[in-house]
């Protein structure tokens, strides 16, 4: 029985011993604590100097070195990850550089110099849609004050929008690459397949036809670079070489709009002489006659479009709003809302869907869908400007 007293008593004992420790273990804790964040920190500043210098001394090798472990101790140093990613990406690792600037752009989602530089990395590990959603997001944030940078990222954007059927997109960021320096190569490249509608990259191309894309990047630089003559003596070139080339005259024609839009509608009836399927050619001619006040003309054209390109959500917006603006409400909307499935992002699509619903009394749909346009207006306008 005593035995089984003393147990509890001496277990008693040694819990008010420990309790009594305590507050003196918490602190000496509390003090270890401390002096290892103090090393820490003392650590990461030693690398992140050493990381800088070594950059600064370009020793690459050394620098991505330092930047990996001072990032690894940090992983909350948005400037580290930087220059990690840039690092990585001037020496073509490009999926460690991605990597990198995920982390960057993750940490500090307003840099737009990080998302540019993510998107130049995925379009060298071929994740060719997510590096024209990150370079477009980089262009509408900024890109920073680096012009030779600046002009490769929008050489980037040109050959993405190209390779996504964006070409009206393509040829506007192309005006800002010509801006910034001269029609190199690789420049005419992107801009011949961007004109002539071929949604490749330049890697794809195939050799037979270099010559007529250089030929016709020749002649849309000099139009998009606002040189007339060039232009004029470019795309005779490019006609007399190849007459029957798919998209050639159409290429002619859009930018014969302008100044003499007879001339403009012969071009786009030779393409389709050529290639009665045309869907650019067919939607291009279907505007035209609208502005000419001929909508019956204009809904033929459209229709023939649609049937040529079902999945073109340029060619079912214009026959929606073509056949509500002719008081064939319903059938617009149908066509309409076929356009935004298919483009959800396009402000043009929504600006005529509300005013088609304006038509058919949906009032409710009318705000919402001018709520959206609204919306993506200033999206892309703050794109235009960058």
């Amino acid at each position: 029985m005593r035995r089984g007293v003393s147990e509890p008593r001496a277990f008693h004992r040694g819990a008010r011993s420990q309790r009594a420790a305590s507050p003196l273990m918490a602190t000496l804790l509390a003090f270890f604590g401390f002096v290892a964040l103090l090393a820490a920190t003392d650590t990461f500043d030693q690398i992140s100097r050493q990381a800088t210098q070594a950059r600064g001394e370009n020793r690459i090798p050394d620098a991505i070195a330092l930047y990996h472990q001072a990032v690894k101790m940090r992983p909350s140093w948005a400037e580290g990850w930087w220059f990690l990613g840039e690092l990585l990406y001037d020496q073509d690792k490009y999926p460690e550089a991605r990597d990198a600037l995920r982390q960057l752009v993750a940490l500090d989602p307003k840099s737009g110099p990080g998302f540019a530089l993510l998107g130049l990395c995925e379009y060298e590990t071929k994740e060719h849609a997510k590096a024209l959603d990150h370079i477009n997001t980089g262009r509408r944030l900024g890109l920073g004050d680096d012009p030779q940078a600046r002009r490769v990222i929008l050489y980037h954007a040109v050959v993405l929008l190209t390779r996504f059927e964006q070409y009206e997109t393509a040829m506007q960021v192309l005006e800002k690459v010509l801006r910034a320096g001269d029609a190199t190569p690789e420049v005419l490249e992107a801009a011949g397949l961007a004109g002539l509608h071929r949604p490749i990259l330049p890697d794809q191309l195939p050799p037979a036809d270099k010559d007529l894309v250089a030929r016709a990047g020749r002649a849309v630089c000099a139009a998009v670079g606002h040189q007339p003559a060039e232009m004029q003596k470019y795309f005779a070139d490019l006609l007399d070489k190849y007459p029957k080339a798919p998209g050639v005259h159409y290429l002619y024609g859009s930018f014969l709009v302008a100044s003499d839009e007879n001339a403009a509608i012969g071009e786009f009836q030779k393409e389709l002489d050529l290639n009665p399927a045309h869907v650019d050619a067919l939607v291009t001619l279907a505007l035209e006659y609208e502005r000419r006040g001929d909508p019956d003309k204009a809904i033929a054209y459209a229709r023939r479009a649609v049937d040529a390109a079902p999945k073109f959500f340029a060619a079912h917006g214009v026959l929606g709003r073509l056949l509500a603006n002719s008081g064939q409400v319903e059938k617009g909307i149908a066509e309409l809302e076929t356009a935004r499935e298919q483009a959800p992002d396009s402000p043009q699509v929504r600006f005529s869907l509300a005013a088609a619903y304006t038509l058919a009394g949906r009032k409710d749909d009318a705000a919402r869908e001018r709520a959206e346009f609204v919306r993506l207006k200033k999206t892309t306008d703050e794109m235009a400007g960058k």
